[in-house]
């Protein structure tokens, strides 16, 4: 199966995490709908198209972490849009047109993307760009105020594993077949992430994941169909 490899870091992260409005809170690394904004912005694609463009119902992400999990808080001064402005967003007089907000960002984030299921065509396209160092539109992580610097790492053939363990580099699908052995002394982190969003921002299915705070990889014992692949060198969990 091919695929791309390649890496995005900047100085800061923002994926917020959809049950905090008022607030936001982010994910400790991109899940895959927010990967896939990001490679359609690498080609530039339109946010209404490149769902469809990209196959989301077939493409496969995986993501590893390259540093260390640090979030920080911090308020933000936001438009205050509810009363504050017109519909044109301009102050009206005598109001108070900002509204202090808490953010949750990632400091210093860094992650390895894996990218496998594109059409020929697009997998292709993507491969120029990223070779090239390129994008159409500006990467970002999240948020367009956290710009994205990407790296290119290579192609390679992702081959299913079937040995009944394995130790695995990226974040983890915990599907019935994947048990991690857990150590002591080592800091988990386990949530719920939108895994499957198509053009309309509905999602179509959700998945448990599990990821070490520092980024190390983890020992799992496996058994049956599961999407655990080798990737040159390094062993994926496919969200």
């Amino acid at each position: 199966m091919r695929t791309l490899v390649f890496d995005i870091k900047g100085d800061y992260g923002h994926f917020k995490k959809p049950y905090s409005p008022m607030s936001p809170v982010t994910f400790s690394f991109p899940p895959p709908p927010a990967v896939l904004g990001l490679i359609g912005a690498v080609l530039g694609l339109p946010k209404e198209q490149y769902h469809e463009k990209l196959d989301w119902e077939k493409v496969m992400i995986g993501v590893r972490l390259l540093s260390p999990v640090h979030v920080f808080r911090t308020a933000i001064n936001l438009l205050n849009t509810k009363d504050g402005t017109d519909k044109y967003l301009r102050p009206r007089a005598h109001a108070n047109t900002h509204i202090q907000v808490n953010f949750e960002f990632l400091k210093n984030p860094a992650f390895r993307i894996f990218v496998a299921g594109l059409s020929s065509s697009m997998h292709d396209r993507l491969k120029h760009l990223l070779e090239g160092q390129q994008s159409v539109f500006t990467p970002v992580l999240g948020l367009a105020q956290c710009l994205a610097d990407i790296g290119w790492v290579g192609e390679t053939n992702a081959r299913k594993v079937t040995e009944k363990a394995a130790t695995i580099s990226s974040v983890i699908s915990l599907n019935d077949g994947i048990s991690p052995r857990y150590k002591p002394g080592m800091r988990y982190h386990r949530t719920r992430i939108p895994a499957v969003m198509d053009g309309q921002r509905i999602v179509h299915r959700y998945q448990e994941i599990l990821l070490t705070e520092n980024g190390s990889p983890i020992e799992c014992n496996l058994n049956g169909e599961i999407g655990v692949y080798r990737v040159g060198d390094e062993t994926v969990s496919f969200l």
